[in-house]
């Protein structure tokens, strides 16, 4: 089992003037209390109002005038500061973005790192979002999964050719190649069909919604049944997730429960739970002592 936490880089978190500082403070605790890994989030840009329903509790939890810092920027930001947390992205939305201008990113990102990034998306759920960025709604699964295998091509082969419904290469060298081989370990977020379907062809991992161990071990088996169809190991498809705990001692009492359901690795939100970063890293700490996890400081 590992650990990671959530970066203040969104939400209530996010608005504090002093948000630089506090992230510094945060991603430096991960590191060395022994976290595994670090998460970060992504909206691009929010309308004035959302009427799309949230389809993880019904209505979007933050208001539209809530800071959400790039995750790009920011984990390479975290990279400098860190040594051994790896970098995680939950989740970029890949439709919003030019594949070859981010698996540019994301591989400057592994190679700066030293090998640590974890890339993280979704295909989204926000339809004022895309229709802000000119992208079309329908097309966020057909474009995700395009999205994809162009980047895993731009990863991976010496000269890239692909021909794509909106991207196309032949012969085209980039450069530099991300250090993980074959590539930066691709975790796919959402829990619709779709979604479990591009995690069995696509993905090293699903990254959970908040949920209970009773409705993750039913995603997980179905993502399971996925994976199976197309040849895949299903074991060998990693789960990240919170369990929906509110609490420390919550969240490690569902630890047992959560690994039974399939989870390989716990997000343990503390910011989210404190009244302000110096709180979280105290429940960080608690956290790690409680948990076991070996400091590095």
């Amino acid at each position: 089992m590992e650990f990671g936490v959530v970066l203040p880089t969104f939400g209530p978190p996010a608005r504090d003037p002093a948000l630089a500082a506090g992230l510094r403070e945060i991603a430096e605790a991960a590191d060395d209390l022994g976290y595994h890994l670090v998460f970060t989030a992504e909206h691009l840009i929010f309308p004035n109002e959302i009427h799309t329903p949230y389809p993880y509790g019904g209505r979007f939890p933050y208001p539209v005038d809530d800071p959400v810092l790039d995750p790009p920027a920011t984990l390479a930001w975290v990279a400098a500061l860190t040594r051994h947390v790896r970098l995680g992205a939950s989740v970029m939305v890949l439709p919003y973005r030019e594949p070859i201008a981010l698996a540019k990113a994301l591989a400057t990102i592994d190679v700066l790192s030293g090998g640590r990034l974890m890339v993280g998306v979704a295909s989204g759920w926000l339809r004022e979002e895309f229709e802000l960025l000119g992208v079309p709604f329908h097309e966020r699964g057909t474009r995700t999964d395009e999205y994809l295998a162009a980047m895993r091509a731009l990863w991976t082969e010496e000269r890239v050719t692909f021909r794509g419904r909106w991207v196309k290469l032949d012969e085209a060298a980039f450069f530099p190649k991300p250090i993980q081989k074959p590539h930066p370990p691709i975790w796919i977020g959402g829990r619709s069909p779709a979604a479990f379907r591009r995690v069995a062809r696509f993905g090293d991992g699903w990254l959970a919604v908040p949920r209970s161990p009773d409705e993750l071990a039913a995603d997980v088996a179905a993502i399971r049944h996925e994976a199976d169809a197309v040849g895949r190991d299903p074991r060998s498809i990693g789960v990240a997730a919170s369990g929906g705990a509110r609490s420390v001692s919550e969240l490690l009492d569902r630890i047992p429960a959560l690994e039974r359901a399939g989870a390989t690795i716990v997000t343990v939100p503390a910011i989210f739970w404190a009244t302000g970063i110096p709180q979280a890293i105290e429940l960080m700490d608690e956290f790690a002592a409680r948990a076991g996890l070996p400091r590095r400081d």
